[in-house]
């Protein structure tokens, strides 16, 4: 019978053996292929379902070989199983490493290491909680039943740990002052003991592993275990955060590829919402995302385009909910639990059974006022977390910013789509004739080819009865030596003037310029130029000689006043003055929607492409190339050529379906650093500067003085009720903007919409370029004010 003592020995060599043979097994096995028939593979019992991760090859048992069944030496068999579990711990360390190894997905990462951890330490709860980058949050991403938690990395006894790097192991968990009960509180669960362990990566601290609640309290064994838990989790967790954020950096550059692309191709806007829509989805992975246009003539935010055919043109006033509030101010709204936040409106939740639980709202900013939106990005519910982070909020910013360099392009036609929506609304009519009226649906061509073979017009009435050639006034309309124009001023008055008194003052335009002098053109061809281009004007309510002035005059001021004329030479001067006259030479009163859909010849000759614009360009060419009125006669070809392609590119330029690229080039052209918006020396930049002249000068209405602007619109609003009454009469569809203009509410909405979404817009980005011409923009931000009041005034009064 052996001794006790000979006994205890051997059972421990034996252990000791065992485990030390294992252990450079399982390190041989980690570079030593085995066999098929040598090597067994399985699952840890508490990560069983992990089949995707292999296992390390295990190929000796821990049974201890020939121990006699009488042995009774309890100490060695307690040395025994001590050995055995620190063999089956370093197994569970080793399979964590193993398994890792070749999974990126964060929170798999994560739950592989919690697995682990309940493996090496019996506790009730275990947590992996992860330091933000800013380190001053943590995040609960794994536990039994708390889930991307949020709490802070200075308070209780993980941002303890978190903030010195100690570890700490506590009996009783209310009698130490570091510790933090609110978590608890919100999940009715009573921690007695716990121990926390710092997770370390790169020499600094990036989380923390905290177990809690174990009999009797948990001893140095599990405190070890954890920290050598923390060892490998540390490089793991920093390689999939590593991962986690080149994918949002991926998802954030496609996001904005998109839009980018969208802009470049010259998308539509229900196009463009479409791309933004689901970029958003990509990006934040959220649940739902909805795109809101800002309309603040209406003082409200409203969907262009859904997923949801049945909130598609839904309307929300400014300032109501959480995505009216971003509208009103332009300040990101992050919530965790939108119905514990006062601002959030449930009604939408309530009509359609969804549940919103967080919400990301972020305003896309203003063109020119980024506290002024012009439309707001709500995503509600993240997929992969419980709220949306400091990096979406990021990742979302700059993408509205690419949006809005996309939407500066199309703003236009997303006020035309309102106007549109609107009255789909009120009057049940499904039209178009807003957006077709500015040719916002339509691709432009550039072509400047503009032959009329035969003139085909088709208005005979309304013709003016034409004037001598000879004036009963002095041509030259200049006062006294010295003595400031009475025309030389935008508060002057052209109605004050007859047609005749404007001729002469036109040809005081080129005198104040000598440009006759300096491009050898006799005044006698030049002054039966101007008389040429005035007998092509109709007697139509606004697009008449009176409206032809006023561009000409416009162009003039700005010119001379605004800064304008030092990027340019004198034949393009010249050229402006010209083209700026003879814009709508021969107009109809009808605008362009009208002659397409009556088929007009005109409309047919120019393929329904720019109609008017290219027959003014026509007949001005035409009216020029007569003797008598031929200015270029005495110049060179190449100046001959030079004018003529200013002329029909500011002419062509006045189409308003080319509007929002003259914004788009001007706000461009006024961001650029270190150089002027436009240069002398280049001739596309003179000709890019005078067709946004000219195209400011045709919307310049709105920035003259109230007698001005007040008879200029009434013009306009007589010239739509005239062709709406056509439209009746002739049986083609009606222009729905044009109708109801008797009535001065719908009179004032469409003039608010006008000045807001289109003049503007356009007048802004001159006066970035041209700060002399902000005065302009004051005087129309001061007429939309007089209009805001006077709707306020008829809607109270409803």
């Amino acid at each position: 019978m052996p001794s006790e003592t000979s006994t205890s020995t051997t059972i421990l060599t034996v252990a000791i053996t065992t485990v030390v043979a294992s252990s450079l097994s399982l390190v041989l096995s980690r570079y030593i292929p085995q066999s098929s028939s040598s090597s067994s593979s399985g699952s840890h019992p508490s990560v069983a379902n992990r089949e995707e991760v292999r296992r390390p090859s295990l190929p000796l048992s821990l049974n201890p070989p020939n121990i006699p069944d009488d042995t009774k030496d309890t100490k060695a068999m307690e040395i025994f199983k001590q050995v055995k579990e620190y063999r089956r711990k370093i197994e569970v360390l080793l399979y964590m490493q193993e398994a890792v190894v070749n999974v990126m997905d964060f929170t798999r990462v994560l739950g592989i290491i919690v697995d682990c951890a309940y493996s090496i330490v019996p506790a009730d709860r275990i947590s992996v909680m992860v330091l933000s980058d800013d380190r001053k949050s943590m995040t609960v991403f794994v536990s039994k039943d708390v889930k991307s938690l949020n709490i802070s990395a200075t308070k209780g006894v993980a941002g303890y740990v978190a903030t010195t790097g100690l570890k700490v192991n506590i009996k009783d968990a209310y009698d130490d002052p570091r510790f933090d009960s609110s978590v608890d509180d919100e999940f009715g669960f009573k921690t007695t003991s716990l121990v926390c362990v710092p997770i370390l990566a790169g020499g600094g601290v990036v989380g923390v592993i905290q177990a809690c609640n174990k009999t009797n309290g948990f001893d140095e064994e599990d405190e070890r275990g954890l920290e050598a838990l923390s060892l490998s989790a540390g490089s793991a967790i920093r390689k999939a955060q590593l991962y986690a954020s080149a994918i949002r950096s991926n998802r954030k550059s496609n996001a904005i590829l998109n839009v980018v692309r969208c802009r470049t191709s010259g998308a539509s806007i229900p196009e463009l919402i479409n791309v933004v829509t689901r970029s958003t989805y990509n990006l934040l992975l959220a649940e739902r995302v909805s795109v809101y246009l800002v309309d603040r003539i209406k003082g409200e935010i409203w969907i262009c385009v859904s997923k949801d055919p049945s909130i598609a043109g839904l309307t929300l006033p400014i300032g109501r909910g959480i995505s009216g509030q971003v509208a009103k101010d332009g300040k990101t709204i992050n919530v965790k639990d939108c119905y514990t936040d006062d601002r959030f409106d449930s009604s939408c939740d309530k009509k359609t059974g969804f549940v919103t639980r967080s919400m990301l709202c972020m305003a896309v900013p203003g063109f020119d006022d980024e506290s002024k939106p012009v439309a707001v990005i709500q995503a509600i519910n993240k997929l992969d977390a419980k709220n949306f982070d400091d990096e979406d909020e990021e990742a979302l910013n700059a993408f509205c910013n690419e949006v809005k360099m996309a939407m500066r392009g199309n703003f236009l036609e997303a006020a035309l789509l309102k106007l549109e929506s609107d009255q789909k609304r009120q009057t049940n009519i499904d039209g178009t004739s807003y957006l077709r009226e500015f040719g916002a649906m339509f691709g432009r061509n550039s072509g400047l080819e503009l032959d009329e073979p035969n003139s085909p017009t088709s208005w005979g009435e309304g013709k003016k009865n034409r004037i001598s050639r000879k004036l009963s006034v002095p041509w030259s309309a200049h006062s006294s030596v010295g003595e400031e124009q009475e025309y030389d001023t935008f508060a002057f008055n052209p109605f004050s003037k007859t047609q005749e008194e404007l001729c002469a003052v036109v040809f005081s335009f080129f005198e104040d310029f000598n440009l006759c002098d300096r491009l050898n053109v006799d005044d006698d061809i030049l002054q039966n130029l101007i008389m040429a281009i005035f007998e092509t004007y109709n007697e139509v309510p606004f697009h008449n000689f009176y409206h032809a002035f006023s561009v000409c005059h416009i162009t003039y001021l700005m010119l001379r006043h605004c800064d304008c004329a030092r990027f340019l030479t004198s034949l393009d001067i010249f050229s402006a003055l010209i083209a700026a006259l003879s814009h709508d030479a021969d107009h109809p009163g009808v605008s362009n929607s009208y002659l397409i859909a009556m088929q007009n010849p005109l409309a047919i000759l120019h393929n329904d492409d720019a109609v008017l614009e290219r027959h003014h360009a026509s007949t001005t060419t035409k009216v020029i190339s007569e003797p008598e009125n031929n200015v270029f006669e005495a110049m060179s070809p190449e100046d001959h050529k030079h004018a003529r392609k200013i002329i029909l590119a500011a002419i062509i330029g006045t189409d308003m379906s080319r509007h929002m690229e003259h914004v788009t080039a001007l706000h461009e052209r006024a961001d650029r650093r270190n150089t002027t918006p436009f240069e002398r020396s280049s001739l596309q930049d003179r000709i890019a500067l005078v067709s946004n002249i000219v195209h400011c000068a045709d919307l310049s209405a709105q920035t003259l003085p109230p007698s001005v602007s007040e008879e200029f619109e009434a013009r306009l609003m007589e010239e739509f009720s005239q062709q709406s009454a056509k439209e009746v009469a002739d049986g083609c569809e009606l222009s729905s903007f044009m109708k109801g203009l008797e009535d001065k509410k719908k009179r004032c909405e469409l003039q608010l919409n006008f000045i807001s979404a289109i003049a503007l817009p356009l007048w802004r980005g001159m006066a970035k370029c041209f700060p002399k011409c902000s005065e302009r923009v004051a005087r129309a931000e001061e007429i939309l004010k007089n209009y805001e009041v006077i709707l306020n005034e008829n809607n109270s009064n409803a």
